[in-house]
């Protein structure tokens, strides 16, 4: 009778895998709760406080205020694909 070895599974493969489901589990669950990068708060309050002042500077009315925050946001957003459709970020 021909004995066939069973292949042997090291302790390293087994770390080596299970760390390896531990890091694409995290990341599964960290994108699908919605979390937000660290610092995304602080950068978006900053970013509305620079608008909010350079609204203001132009004394706008409240419904041009309003309009003026808006087409900065488009702009931003706008900026955000070009440089995304070159690569750049």
């Amino acid at each position: 009778m021909v004995a066939i070895s069973r292949p042997k599974i090291s302790a390293t493969g087994i770390i080596a895998v299970a760390g390896v489901i531990v890091i694409v589990v995290a990341a599964a669950s960290i994108s699908s709760v919605g979390f937000r990068p660290y610092g995304e708060q602080t950068i978006l309050a900053q970013i509305e406080r620079e608008d909010s002042i350079l609204c203001g500077k132009f004394g706008l009315a409240a419904q041009q205020f309003s309009d003026c925050m808006i087409d900065l946001t488009d702009l931003r957003r706008r900026h955000v694909e070009m440089l995304t459709a070159w690569e750049w970020i």
